[in-house]
């Protein structure tokens, strides 16, 4: 080895050296956090905290909403309130979101809903879980920072709030020179050793703080109901140790109650409570004292106060049964139910499968940008109840909750139809069959790039084995499969349209520029070019006697966004979306004559060179591979000459008229 390259390697003696230091920067990293969350002192230090930051004492629901707030509230571009919480985590979900915050809201000023139960209704994958275990992760967060900190007297196995120490005789003193409200009593474990180590000397109980942490069982609790009849209430309210059962009730509660049930672990956080209606009765009774009481009742030995958010979760099915029982009409009082149906828009739809392939095994696969939208279709339309509107057909319906302007429909009329159908959503596809049906076909050893069509037929196979499906359903989703890819057929033309016209991103955004300064112009006076404004105008479907109203919402709209920093492109308004769409892209029939392959020959050097230019801009600037890209071209030439895609012989099944599985470019030549 030459004497340079000697000395630009570490000896095995430096490398060591470095190592000691990373292990040791490390070490020294990691004690330093966790002396972060180590304080420790007596009550008066922490009353002197409270004094002064009132906070600090917050209750459970208070605390869980101060959690959400702490990450982030923001607002969408049309004016919605956004929460970090939330943003990027569940998609078509703001109704349950604004409603579950709402409910922590007013739970956090003691209100009445305190002393409910939540509960989150809806089908399999439709976000319960995942809703539950963002608010467990900020509340862990939330924990860990100033705002957030939390104290509790040192060793209790409840995190006990220290204010219980204070007799209840000295406690309106506090609320009323300083705001500072106390609840509750002590657990028996602490009152036992107040009495017993400490002598009543309520000064020289050792106060921590605390950081929540449902794997370290500190303020999160989690139940499962799998075992409908469970052999007793220990899991939820604590075991207690047989061998210590003698001596007076004070000493009994204090050494035998072990206080390890989840319901216990859950003080001053939150208690979550999957199928919450497969509980045993018993179960159901504890927690309505909890909801409503705020104790933990324990057989035979008295109850321990409690303050936890309690948030169950069901499906449809059991919540029915539960509710024809006459004997749960008391718990059925005590709860405050949101619903958390699917998701109804989409392009929604498509966001929450992008997440899961991203979470998923998928990555060394192609899917193309068709695919998921199509899959997405299939899934939305089948959770859609038929239109009660005369005239309006299912794909009306999906294309207006997704956001599109349709003939003859305002956004009034689209509020009024989702009002008229307020369980919609509630049943239908989940997203968790449509991703496993994905990873089916994107598993199979022929496939290269996941095609549109052979999600969808991955889609019709997995149903087509549900031995559950009678003939109904199998009629049903036959229909809406041909729904499905006439819907599909729309979106790979509309896509195709856009990588034909150049720099249409650009352009787009340029037209639309131009019509908002002359809208500007003409509303402040300077005159414009009213010609220009009323081309666009029209392609939105606005009417002349209508003009002045929709510049003036145009405006509005736009200089809304312009002052809260809200960056956006030409798609955000759905009216001047489909006006600059209309004025730039190809109509169908000028897309078909220049992607078809032309008679003469001589033609054929700028057709392939238009061609190529369409399956360039579709691979660098749409997310299409070579193959898809192609496949694209070729499955929309088909299309627009009225050819057919799917077949359904006697309503009997699906047979496709394209292929599935494209393997690379196509032979296929197009004539005229």
């Amino acid at each position: 080895m030459p004497k340079e390259d000697a000395h630009a390697l570490p000896s095995v003696a430096e490398g060591d050296e470095r190592a000691r230091g990373l292990v040791s920067d490390l070490l020294e990293e990691a004690e330093r956090e966790a002396e972060r969350f180590t304080w420790e002192g007596t009550l008066a230090d922490y009353i002197e905290l409270v004094v002064k930051a009132p906070g600090v004492s917050r209750l459970s629901h208070n605390m869980v909403y101060d959690a959400i707030l702490a990450e982030g509230v923001g607002e969408s571009p049309t004016g919605e309130t956004v929460y970090g919480l939330f943003s990027g985590e569940l998609f078509g979900m703001d109704g349950p979101i604004d409603r579950l915050v709402q409910h922590f809201g007013s739970s956090a000023k003691r209100l009445e809903d305190r002393k409910r139960i939540l509960l989150l209704l809806g089908p399999p994958a439709s976000g319960k879980s995942t809703l539950v275990a963002l608010m467990k992760s900020a509340l862990e967060r939330f924990s860990r920072t100033p705002e957030g900190t939390t104290y509790a007297i040192k060793g209790c196995p409840m995190q006990e709030e220290p204010l219980h120490l204070i007799p209840h005789q000295m406690r309106a003193r506090l609320m009323e020179e300083h705001g500072v409200y106390i609840e509750g009593d002590l657990c028996p474990r602490c009152r036992y050793l107040l009495r017993t180590v400490y002598k009543g000397r309520i000064s020289e109980m050792p106060i921590e703080r605390v950081v929540f942490s449902e794997y370290e069982a500190v303020g999160i609790g989690y139940y499962a109901a799998t075992n409908p009849n469970p052999s007793d209430a220990s899991l939820l309210v604590g075991s207690v140790d047989t061998t210590r059962l003698e001596g007076d009730r004070l000493e009994v509660a204090g050494k035998a109650f072990r206080l390890d049930g989840e319901l216990n672990v859950a003080n001053r956080g939150l208690m979550e409570f999957v199928e919450i209606f497969k509980a045993d009765k018993h179960l159901l009774t504890t927690l309505l004292g909890v909801a409503q009481e705020r104790l933990i009742k324990m057989e035979r030995f008295g109850s321990v106060y409690a303050d936890e958010v309690i948030i169950g979760h069901s499906n449809e099915g059991d919540f029915k049964t539960f509710t024809e029982d006459e004997h749960s009409e008391a718990l059925s009082d005590r709860l405050v139910t949101i619903q958390t149906p699917y998701n109804l828009g989409v392009h929604n739809e498509v966001k929450i499968y992008e997440k899961m392939v991203r979470e998923s095994g998928l990555q060394g696969t192609h899917v193309s940008p068709l695919t998921l939208p199509a899959m997405s279709i299939f899934s939305v339309l089948s959770r859609l109840e038929p239109p009660a509107r005369q005239g309006m057909s299912l794909l009306d319906k999906l294309r207006l909750y997704d956001g599109e302007v349709l003939p003859h429909y305002s956004k009034q009329d689209v509020v009024e139809i989702r009002r008229h159908h307020a369980n919609e959503g509630m049943k239908g596809i989940s997203p968790r069959y449509v991703m496993n049906r994905l990873s089916t076909v994107a598993a199979s050893q022929d496939v290269i790039c996941v095609s549109p069509l052979s999600g969808l037929n991955s889609l019709w196979e997995g149903l087509r084995e549900h031995v559950s499906l009678d003939e109904a359903d199998h009629l049903k989703y036959i229909d809406l499969m041909k729904d499905t890819v006439e819907e599909h057929n729309r979106r790979a033309i509309d896509v195709a349209q856009k990588a034909w016209t150049p720099s249409f991103e650009q352009r787009a955004r340029e037209l639309q520029s131009e019509y908002l300064s002359a809208v500007e112009d003409h509303l402040s006076g300077e005159g414009s070019n009213d010609r220009e404004m009323r081309e666009m105008e029209k392609y939105a479907g606005v009417p002349d006697r209508g003009r002045g109203e929709f510049r003036g919402e145009m405006h509005d709209f736009y200089a809304g966004l312009k002052e809260r920093g809200v960056s956006c492109d030409y798609s955000i308004e759905p009216r001047l979306k489909a006006a600059v769409e209309a004025r730039l892209l190809p109509t169908r029939r000028q897309l078909e004559r220049s992607l078809t392959m032309p008679r003469f020959a001589k033609q054929r050097v700028e057709w392939r060179r238009r061609r190529d230019d369409v399956a360039r801009r579709l691979t660098n600037e749409y997310g299409f591979c070579g193959i898809c890209a192609e496949d694209a071209i070729e499955y929309v030439i088909h299309i627009l000459k009225s050819r057919s895609v799917i077949r359904t012989p006697k309503n009997e099944g699906v047979e496709w008229q394209w292929e599935l599985n494209p393997q690379g470019p196509s032979e296929r030549e197009q004539t005229a």
